[in-house]
């Protein structure tokens, strides 16, 4: 069953996962990759449900676009079960005879990017989430996990928690590797470290990420959001351009800051360093 029109008109779309019905409540958000519903099951429980159109590739791209479904759905299960920092799946399905994916997933109170509209959090508010987002960092690399997509878009509160969602641009990796070498350089760009235009990403990539959200929750904005040309903006990052850091009050975030965002990747902390540093420690 596709997402096919109810019988009671004043009801959403039905679908269903594993022989289990769903319903259609609300659009939550719009990707690249898929659309997030909100929808209910015949107990009237609540989720948030990712639907992967695959119609719209190329038949010659299917294959690997199933296969990523399918490896996104497998990490994310795997993540919640270690992590109460990512996102609980319930289920997950493709339907061949529709060519589309479900993957329903617990619902949440809005994401970080909510929270971030232009100006500065409020010190204790901002120091609660930087905790949470190092939590984070040290859940993926006691993994073996590179998230390689870390921005507010993919925080999500649950109950006051920020919670990890979208990994589909997550990588595993080896035991002995702390970086891995990538075809394509994919990503969001105000969020992307230096390394990735390289088509190199890891751990690190991640911590850069993670700085860039510590620096847009201290001064309200990335710091490459005023360049709005998408090439001059690859430039600036690719380039390592150097950023800017206007006075803060609290110099344990500064360094924190700047830590986080050195252009050389092996000059940046680990997960645990973060965990360890003044600023990460520093009472709320």
């Amino acid at each position: 069953m596709g997402l096919g029109t109810s019988r009671n008109n004043n009801d959403g779309p039905v679908f269903e996962v594993h022989g289990r019905l769903y319903r259609i409540l609300d659009t939550i958000g719009q990707g690249s990759e898929a659309t997030v519903y909100k929808c209910e099951d015949q107990s009237a429980m609540q989720y948030a449900v990712k639907v992967f159109y695959f119609s719209r590739y190329p038949p010659h791209d299917l294959k690997r676009r199933i296969g990523n479904f399918n490896k996104e759905g497998r990490m994310l299960r795997y993540m919640s079960g270690r992590s109460r920092h990512f996102i609980s799946l319930i289920d997950f399905e493709y339907k061949p005879q529709e060519n589309v994916g479900y993957m329903i997933m617990e619902l949440g109170d809005g994401s970080l990017r909510e929270q971030l509209v232009g100006v500065p959090l409020p010190d204790q508010l901002r120091r609660m989430y930087w905790k949470q987002i190092v939590t984070i960092l040290r859940d993926l690399q006691n993994a073996r996990v590179v998230h390689a997509d870390i921005k507010p878009d993919n925080l999500i509160l649950v109950n006051g928690i920020l919670k990890v969602t979208d990994l589909g641009l997550a990588l595993p990796l080896g035991s002995a590797r702390n970086t891995i070498r990538r075809a394509a350089v994919r990503g969001t760009l105000d969020y992307m470290a230096p390394e990735v235009f390289s088509h190199q990403t890891g751990f690190k990539s991640d911590v850069w990420s993670a700085g860039i959200i510590l620096y847009e929750m201290t001064y309200g904005r990335p710091p490459f959001f005023a360049i709005m040309d998408r090439d001059q903006k690859i430039a600036a990052i690719s380039s390592m351009a150097p950023i800017s850091f206007p006075p803060v009050r609290d110099r344990p975030l500064l360094d924190c800051l700047r830590r986080c965002l050195i252009n050389n990747s092996n000059q940046r902390p680990t997960a645990y360093q973060l965990l360890s540093h003044p600023y990460t420690r520093s009472r709320l």
